[in-house]
């Protein structure tokens, strides 16, 4: 029988560690979604730290840490860590790392005060274990099966967000051969220009036409292909500024349309590149002679670019006055540059496209109008994330239920692509669903809502918290109103008092949806006083505070955010959702989308 494999078996595993360089995560710095993941591990389970760890042979590297202390250690090595324990592929969980022969001796029982690990293997994309995904405690601890499960699941997650990291740095590897290759000609090198110009198809195109000048020729422009059949200049460039706007004028003065016998409209049709001999060419029209006349034109290059789709646009470059007529050789040259820019194109295209629909469906889901709820007064700001991500799952809603009652919900989808977006709107159909006719308490239209996602099949990982204002104002004295709310994983309210007081409402929340269905979620009672706001925010509001090493610090974010709150206590509560949004989120746009609604109750008239 073969023997059991041992940790240091496990962990000097050629194939597991040649999988774990392969990720470029070693050393890295905490992404987003790893922070996020670690942090709902320590709040869920209690645990003071909590860990994603990345291991090699030699060490075991901590890429996602949350409780640890500034300046600390961020690794170990692999003898003296936790994680080789679940190299070979099985969980740990210890209580008292104190009473099992495998660590009671390790050292940083004594150096970190370690006494209570458990863990949960994260694989890499091919199965071999990347490291770890653990919570640690500086007391005994008896971890629950609900604490057990939680890893399991947060740990899977986990692999997948490296799934993800993995399959875009392969692409990007890819397209780093691409650019090797390019190397090879002077002019191919300069096709990382392309890369560099954002991945709008307006930059895109006058990127293109900035590589052809004055690298291919004295003159350029480009024109798309529309659907039917005409082209749309998008870019023109030329090296003698005196002679840009006479080019200017021919290229948007005359129209163009595919079928044309030589020029733009002929690539178009052919897909493939055409060198022009001004002179020799008899297939010019007399208008193409005269301007090639005005211009001085005495060579022409025509490259089409192209999608799956096929050609979505042409590139024409041209050479004037004395100037050597293009060669064979350069025709190939603009070939090569076609197909490398096709790359860019296609992302481009698929980005603007992909985009465009996640913004229009999330915008499309967002309630056009806010309820008027008698004495209340709603609020509510979304902002996408910068250009550099899609639109995703973030989002907040509110209506009025058969009783009167105001609903309020803030939530927040992990991802930034149109399935996020279109989770998005399933989830908050079905919370309005769930709590339409009034009988359904918060937490039990949370519950709703999770079961019927567990029932359908109907993967999930969001956080959502719901909020009930009483529609009786006489319910409580004063003018007050009631609020009775449950969280799904979300980041505590906050009601700010006529007087500028803020109170956090961290009482204990509820797993997030699409984690564990069907265990109790939390409900919670307040009292709304009259001039009081009660304000709901998705996470990315409060992802601007930084902590240790460059990790994400959302308790700072949150103290920001209530200071703002405090400061701006007199304002309207339009003018104070703008105020915070426009305090707490850089000019360019945050990393991660944000939403937030916020709702006061007006004074009592007379």
């Amino acid at each position: 029988m073969p023997h059991p494999v041992t940790a240091a078996e496990s962990a000097g595993s050629r194939a597991r560690v040649a999988a774990v360089r392969a990720t470029e995560l070693l050393d890295a710095a905490a992404e987003e979604s790893f922070d996020r993941l670690t942090a709902l591990a320590r709040r869920l389970t209690g645990a003071p730290v909590a860990l994603l760890t990345v291991v090699d042979d030699q060490r075991s590297y901590w890429l996602s840490r949350q409780g640890t202390e500034p300046g600390g250690p961020v690794q170990s090595t692999v003898e003296e860590s936790f994680c080789q324990y679940v190299l070979g592929g099985e969980p740990l969980v210890l209580d008292d790392v104190t009473a099992d022969e495998r660590t009671k001796r390790n050292p940083h029982v004594d150096e970190l005060g370690v006494r209570a690990w458990a863990g949960f293997p994260v694989h890499t994309p091919d199965g071999e274990v990347l490291g770890s995904f653990c919570v640690v405690d500086t007391a005994t601890h008896e971890w629950t099966a609900d604490d057990v499960e939680l890893l399991e699941d947060l740990a899977a997650i986990a692999s997948r967000e490296v799934a993800l990291r993995v399959t875009m740095l392969r692409a990007e590897q890819a397209r780093a051969e691409a650019r090797a290759e390019a190397d090879r000609a002077a002019l191919l090198a300069r096709i990382g220009d392309l890369l560099t110009a954002g991945l709008e198809p307006a930059g895109v195109w006058q990127a293109i036409a900035r590589l052809a000048v004055p690298a291919l020729g004295d003159l350029a422009y480009v024109c798309t292909v529309e659907r039917d059949g005409s082209l749309t200049p998008v870019a023109v460039r030329h090296a003698d500024p005196d002679q840009l706007a006479v080019l200017e004028e021919w290229v948007h003065g005359v129209g163009r349309r595919i079928g044309e016998a030589s020029g733009p409209g002929h690539v178009a049709v052919t897909g493939r590149v055409q060198l022009i001999d001004i002179p020799a060419d008899a297939a010019l029209t007399p208008a193409q002679r005269d301007a090639a006349a005005r211009l001085g034109v005495s060579s022409a290059l025509v490259a089409p670019l192209s999608s799956r789709s096929g050609v979505v646009a042409v590139l024409v470059v041209a050479r004037t006055g004395a100037a050597a007529p293009y060669t064979e050789v350069e025709q190939e040259l603009v070939t090569a540059m076609a197909d490398r820019a096709a790359l860019v194109v296609e992302n481009a295209l698929a980005y603007a496209w992909q985009r465009s629909v996640s913004e229009t469906m999330q915008r499309a889901l967002l309630p056009p109008v806010l309820p008027r709820p008698a004495h209340l007064q709603l609020s509510a700001r979304y902002q996408p994330a910068g250009d550099a991500q899609l639109v995703g799952g973030d989002w907040y809603d509110a209506f009025l239920d058969a009783r009167g009652t105001t609903s309020l919900v803030i939530g927040d989808v992990a991802g930034h692509d149109i399935d996020a977006a279109a989770t998005m709107g399933q989830l908050r159909t079905m919370l309005r669903m769930a709590g339409h006719d009034g009988t359904a308490t918060s937490g039990a239209v949370l519950t709703a809502v999770d079961a019927a996602c567990d029932t359908l099949e109907h993967g999930v990982f969001a956080t959502a918290l719901v909020a009930q204002i009483d529609g009786d104002p006489a319910a409580e004295p004063g003018g007050a109103r009631a609020i009775r709310w449950s969280s799904a994983g979300h980041p505590p309210p906050l009601l700010l008092h006529a007087d500028g007081r803020v109170d956090v409402l961290t009482d204990p929340v509820g797993l997030p949806l699409g984690v564990l269905p069907d265990q109790p979620r939390p409900e919670h009672r307040c009292a709304l006083p009259a001039g009081s706001t009660l304000l709901l925010y998705t996470d990315g509001l409060i992802e601007n505070g930084v902590g240790p090493a460059g990790a994400r610090d959302l308790d700072q974010g949150l103290g920001r955010l209530v200071e703002v709150l405090t400061d701006a206590a007199d304002l309207g509560l339009d003018q104070l959702c703008d105020r915070v949004v426009g305090t707490l989120l850089p000019a360019a746009g945050a990393d991660d989308d944000v939403a937030l609604i916020a709702i006061r109750v007006l004074p009592a008239e007379g």
